[in-house]
């Protein structure tokens, strides 16, 4: 079957998970900036994940006052400020590029395909997104956060198609398995392709579709090309 388009995931297939991708970084740098004790905010703010993936908090100052808010605790507009920055900068490591991604992207636009951006993600994402490498290589992104929706729902498969102009079964999508997301995706019509990287460690994974995923599967994104070609 040929294609128009391929849409993406984000985190785990063209960057690596977030924890991943943000080694080495001082998370507690966070909280500190703050005056708040590690461990108390971080618990708040992880128990926000879905909630800021759904676009509750369209700003990062929302979220942030909210957890302070449960904690109790007011801080300064100068405290604000650098967590700010803090929590960006670490959105912006997050989002460095996996070694293959901008060389596939670029060949894929080239050869004259459609490139989509699918993504759960808080708001921090969509905001530092226009200072990435990867800004000018998409034709359409769509960000839960952004959107209020996120997957597997049906309605952000069809917006991700709809943005690209194409019919969902024209397009590929590349995705790592979590939230459900290929067959979510397959149900939409479009072509899903599990992506595992080799060096991932499978006791450790803990996507439950990526492991019982009976379908494609790439090893890299340079094996995107191949799958196309045939």
């Amino acid at each position: 079957m040929s294609y128009r388009a391929i849409i993406f995931d984000l985190f785990g297939t063209i960057v690596d998970d977030f924890a991943a991708a943000s080694a080495g970084s001082n998370y507690g740098e966070f909280p500190a900036a703050l005056g708040l004790p590690y461990d108390p905010f971080m618990q708040h703010w992880r128990q926000l994940t879905d909630r800021r993936a759904l676009g509750e908090f369209q700003t990062v100052e929302a979220s942030i006052e909210h957890v302070c808010n449960i904690i109790g605790v007011t801080v300064t507009a100068e405290q604000m400020t650098r967590a700010v920055e803090i929590r960006l900068r670490l959105t912006r490591r997050a989002l460095t590029p996996r070694p293959d991604a901008v060389a596939t992207l670029e060949t894929l636009r080239n050869a004259g395909f459609k490139i989509g951006l699918l993504s759960n993600c808080s708001i921090e994402i969509p905001i530092v997104w226009p200072e990435t490498k990867f800004a000018e290589l998409f034709d359409s992104t769509v960000f839960s956060s952004r959107e209020r929706v996120k997957k597997p729902s049906a309605k952000i498969y069809r917006l991700a198609c709809e943005r690209l102009g194409v019919a969902p079964n024209d397009c590929l999508y590349i995705a790592d398995g979590e939230n459900h997301e290929l067959n979510a995706a397959a149900a939409c019509g479009l072509s899903p392709v599990l992506i595992r990287p080799i060096a991932e460690d499978p006791r450790s994974e803990m996507r439950q579709e990526a492991r019982e995923w009976q379908g494609p599967t790439i090893t890299a994104l340079t094996e995107v090309l191949e799958l196309i070609e045939k």
